[in-house]
């Protein structure tokens, strides 16, 4: 009787694959961290020899690239500009009156989502949405910051080793 020949198995060849792909990250991440100012002059340098030697006519396309820019930009601005002549010219005042309630309920529906999120605790208790556990804060993102423009949101990281959850909590109204 034969034996059967075990089967690789896939799922830990997967894990494998992603936790050498994280280290090939970590170490770049790692490389541009130290070294950012050093490649960046490396690339800088490299360029200033390439513009010293070759021999095409870079300002000349450089200057038409420039111009059909300008010219763009300017045909868009005038067409802009007589398109919202023309649309305050045939504006009524039942419009305006529109326009006014309309921006009344998008105010309305912000304040009253701000409110929601700033006191329901799915999004301000302090503790991990994965195991329980209990969360530190850790530094925020530049988009974290953008959106603490409309609603102050912290950022934290799960305390247990196993978990690591990183995500957002919302700090917690005191009018809730």
């Amino acid at each position: 009787m034969e034996t059967p020949t075990p089967v690789p198995d896939d799922s830990r060849s997967k894990r494998s694959r992603r936790r050498s792909a994280n280290r090939f990250r970590a170490a770049v991440r790692r490389i541009w961290q130290d070294w950012w100012a050093e490649i960046l002059i490396g690339v800088l340098v490299a360029l200033a020899i390439f513009l010293l030697v070759e021999r095409m006519s870079i300002r000349q396309t450089l200057w038409g690239w420039l111009v059909a820019v300008w010219h763009g930009l300017q045909s868009f601005v005038s067409g802009l500009t007589r398109a919202v002549i023309g649309l305050a010219q045939n504006t009524t005042l039942s419009d305006l009156v529109a326009y006014a309630l309309l921006l009344v309920a998008v105010a309305l529906v912000l304040w009253r989502a701000r409110r929601k999120l700033m006191t329901l605790p799915r999004f301000t208790v302090l503790k991990c949405p994965r195991c329980g556990s209990g969360l530190h804060r850790v530094h925020r993102r530049w988009y974290d910051r953008l959106l603490d423009l409309y609603v102050p949101v912290r950022r934290y990281q799960c305390e247990d080793p196993d978990c690591r959850w990183r995500g957002l909590r919302v700090k917690r109204s005191r009018h809730g």
